[in-house]
């Protein structure tokens, strides 16, 4: 099921990209979706949905990346310099998983490793700080085009702040996360748990999702394997247009990668 809704069209300003510009995005392709999930550099993106599935989602989207361009990742066919950044907000990062996805696509799995630079913090306030200041020197270091922050809004529930200095930070960390995708032109991505949603996540849930341009919630049925995966793209900031994709896939879906 699928539907696009139009706001403003009149205001509609087409967006023009030459062709190595084109180039930077990946293309996931997940049985069971009828179009693949495009991702492009200086999108601000995020998952919604239990832990589980939204930390499948995001490693395979961080192999993925790694792919040659001609197979639809981010990395020139001549490069293996491009590297992934994770930092990992909720202690979430499954290594295994990275080694299994890299086999699926056919990748050299200590090469894949490698290229995966994870950090770890341990209170809120280590993670503003290392989205506010460490991380432009870490984006160049690593030449990373992917930015991976697992569970970002997960730290404002163990540390039991005030709304109002929530309010504060999560604006700082936005703030800095939309300066760094435009200037170094890099692909963020998070994640907002359901099952991890108490006061301060399920307060900004429903605010927080306008401010990313696309989100991608992934919501199992309680009666059932079967999983509704909703893609929802704003192709402006000014939310001139929608366009919303609706589909059902199951768990395997998501863990193996189709050879078509």
């Amino acid at each position: 099921m699928s539907h696009l809704t139009v706001f403003n069209q009149n205001n509609y300003k087409p967006r023009f990209q030459n062709a190595y510009e084109y180039l930077n995005n990946i293309k996931l392709e997940i049985r069971g979706l009828k179009s693949s999930i495009e991702l492009e550099v200086n999108d601000i993106v995020c998952v919604v949905g239990i832990s589980e599935l939204t930390n499948i989602l995001l490693t395979r989207i961080g192999v993925c990346c790694l792919l040659p361009r001609r197979c639809c990742g981010f990395i020139p066919n001549e490069s293996r310099n491009s590297n992934v950044l994770v930092i990992d907000a909720g202690n979430s990062i499954d290594v295994y998983q990275y080694v299994e996805f890299a086999r699926q696509y056919g990748l050299d799995t200590a090469q894949v490793l490698r290229r995966v630079v994870v950090t770890r913090v341990f209170t809120l306030y280590q993670l503003v700080h290392l989205i506010v200041y460490n991380l432009p020197r870490m984006i160049h270091k690593f030449n990373a085009k992917l930015i991976l922050i697992p569970d970002l809004f997960d730290m404002f529930n163990q540390d039991q702040i005030g709304i109002k200095e929530a309010k504060l930070l999560i604006k700082e960390i936005m703030d800095a996360i939309f300066k760094l995708s435009r200037k170094n032109n890099v692909l963020f991505i998070t994640s907002i748990l359901l099952n991890k949603l108490l006061s301060i996540s399920y307060l900004y849930y429903k605010t927080l999702l306008p401010l990313f341009n696309k989100s991608i919630e992934i919501i199992q049925s309680k009666s059932s394997e079967r999983i509704t995966v909703k893609i929802n793209e704003s192709k402006h900031v000014t939310n001139c247009l929608t366009i919303n994709r609706k589909y059902v896939i199951s768990k395997s879906d998501l863990l193996i990668v189709s050879n078509k």
